[in-house]
């Protein structure tokens, strides 16, 4: 299992820069990012800001998730420090494997819809907001997932 959530986190990855990669494409110059409350656009970046600041993000919380999973792989299973056995040591790395991928999702989402209200104007866009409710289901789905993996422990 924790083979096919890597392999998740890795496809996650390449969906993101997919995602920027086009997104970045058909932006305009001045990217919208808040309107205010009768819809007009009233914050902008430059379209540079924000494929930096998506491509540093995205670098920033995978190697953070690496470097956190290198440790978690690192604890011997049998050291009773945290583990208590493979099978426990195997669903937590799977769970934060998982877990990373769906930060990645967040990020695929939050991009996209960037893209989409730049590019069809702010009253376009709504029809698109199903976006935001993406991330955050798959988030409460991981977190029962790990009650239910600390429940077994």
């Amino acid at each position: 299992m924790l083979k096919f959530y890597r392999f998740f986190w890795v496809f996650t990855a390449l969906a993101y820069f997919v995602a920027l990669m086009l997104s970045y494409a058909y932006l305009p110059e001045r990217v919208g990012i808040q309107t205010d409350d009768e819809g007009v656009v009233n914050e902008f970046i430059d379209r540079e800001t924000f494929f930096y600041f998506g491509v540093g993000i995205f670098i920033v919380v995978n190697l953070l998730g690496s470097i956190l999973l290198s440790v978690l792989n690192g604890i011997p299973d049998s050291s009773g420090f945290y583990f208590r056995s493979e099978e426990f040591k195997e669903n937590i790395t799977s769970w934060f494997s998982a877990f990373v991928a769906i930060i990645n999702i967040f990020l695929i989402c939050a991009v996209a819809y960037i893209a989409i209200f730049n590019n069809q104007g702010a009253s376009g866009s709504f029809q698109f907001n199903w976006l935001i409710y993406v991330a955050p289901l798959f988030f409460v789905i991981n977190l029962v997932w790990l009650v239910m993996i600390m429940i077994r422990r």
